[in-house]
């Protein structure tokens, strides 16, 4: 919380503070001399110096309000502080206006004396005025400063949790991709040891941009096909002419970025209720394309449909690519999935 006491913070605050003490002078002024009928000279030093001088004691008052525990103590504690501090500064701002005005403009006037014994009641109910005028003020500067600190709070835990969700579901690695690849990896070590090497790195660099995706909000749309380009090279080694892919990307949208690892559980589930269960070729084609200041994605593949019909999946990939859409997005709405002439289709339209 911003210690600075609030009326010094900015110009502006100061201005206003001056304006206001400036209008509470000119109005002491006309009723003082419309009720005492004192000379002019006289008056303007008086209420020059006692206006000012409880305009300059109010301003250390905003720290023993700052830096005392008001909400924790009893209502009748809080009342007597108050009373005594605006006791001892009345008592002060009274004694050294009189003395000033005394000293420099009034000491041969005996009017002002008896000036001096008729003010002292308005001089009291002015000052409990605005001094409970700034008390006010202060007390509510603190409670809007403590309501900006809870907010501020509140976004910074929300972000917190919001980039922890999205960190989980990133994470988040199959692990029966990891188990069939290592198994692979195994069995080609033995038959083809040029092709095992190939896979350990592509492996291995997949792996690594898999972790370091967690610390990674943003990525563009080319790294991120460059890692999916991994996992399906991988996958084409284990599956051989059965898989296929295909990438469509304009060249205008591999700049543009995207939220890191997106894209990966949709061409897992590709794989996994496309080429699983099929007894045929299957093709994963990607295309991407500009429409409208979105980014718009498409991820195909054709299917067994009777044998995906009897396997249904969990629609884990689909479920954590949604909820990165809605954490970082706030809609849900922006993947779409359809199924025409054998084919699944997911849309995602990510704005630019």
């Amino acid at each position: 919380m911003n210690n600075i006491n609030p009326i010094l913070r900015s110009y502006r605050s100061r201005l206003v503070y001056v304006a206001g003490w400036m209008i509470v002078i000119d109005v002491y002024i006309s009723v003082a001399f419309y009720v005492s009928r004192i000379p002019f000279h006289i008056l303007l030093i008086d209420a020059l110096a006692f206006n000012l001088l409880l305009a300059m004691c109010f301003l250390p008052l905003w720290y023993p309000i700052r830096y005392n525990s008001w909400d924790k103590k009893s209502w009748r504690f809080n009342i007597l502080a108050h009373c005594i501090l605006f006791t001892l500064m009345l008592a002060a701002c009274l004694g050294c206006s009189y003395a000033i005005t005394y000293l420099f403009a009034a000491k041969d006037s005996g009017v002002y004396l008896d000036f001096m014994v008729s003010s002292l009641p308005w001089k009291m109910l002015e000052g409990a005025l605005l001094y409970a005028i700034v008390v006010m003020v202060y007390h509510l500067c603190i409670a809007i400063e403590q309501l900006n600190e809870k907010a501020a709070n509140e976004i910074r835990l929300t972000k917190m949790l919001k980039d922890g969700e999205i960190n989980l579901l990133k994470s988040q690695i199959n692990p029966h991709f990891l188990f069939n690849s290592l198994n692979s990896l195994n069995s080609l070590i033995i038959k083809d040891a040029n092709q095992s090497q190939e896979m350990l790195v592509a492996l291995s660099d997949y792996l690594r941009y898999t972790v370091l995706a967690t610390h990674r909000e943003i990525s563009t749309l080319k790294e991120e096909m460059e890692n999916i380009r991994r996992y399906l090279s991988i996958e084409q080694l284990r599956f051989g002419s059965k898989l296929a892919y295909e990438m469509n990307m304009a060249e205008d949208c591999l700049p543009l970025k995207i939220p890191t690892m997106l894209l990966q559980p949709l061409f897992e589930n590709a794989v996994k209720h496309g080429v699983y269960e099929s007894t045929e070729v299957v093709r994963i084609v990607a295309r991407a394309a500009q429409k409208m200041q979105h980014l718009h994605i498409e991820i195909s593949n054709n299917f067994d449909t009777e044998a995906v019909g009897q396997r249904k999946g969990s629609g884990t990939g689909l479920k954590n690519t949604k909820e990165q859409l809605r954490l970082l997005y706030g809609a849900s709405a922006l993947l779409q999935t359809k199924v025409e002439n054998g084919t699944f289709v997911v849309a995602l339209k990510i704005p630019i």
